[in-house]
């Protein structure tokens, strides 16, 4: 499953950009048929955020998907953190 999930994000390369309720951005990588394949966002209403920025989700499911989207540089850290639960997330904005 994570071959095939970083195969798709390769091939196609493809985030949609939304916002939740509170308006901070909700991140979706697509696949090949522009259906959702990860949300990789968290939706955080005591954080507040730049309009151009959104907290990463890049644990569990999310690891090896987020460190994709590094290399390929379609999201860019922006160096500050949030702690969510037990983790502590990374604050990103979308290359564009």
């Amino acid at each position: 499953m994570k071959e095939m999930i970083n195969t798709q994000i390769t091939l196609n390369s493809k985030l949609h950009k939304t916002h939740y309720s509170n308006g901070q951005f909700a991140i979706f990588a697509l696949n090949y048929n522009d259906e959702p394949l990860a949300e990789l966002s968290i939706m955080c209403n005591s954080v507040e955020l730049a309009s151009d920025e959104f907290i990463l989700k890049d644990y569990a499911e999310n690891e090896k998907l987020a460190q994709k989207l590094f290399e390929l540089e379609l999201i860019i850290p922006t160096n500050r953190f949030v702690l969510i639960g037990s983790h502590l997330c990374l604050i990103c904005q979308i290359n564009s």
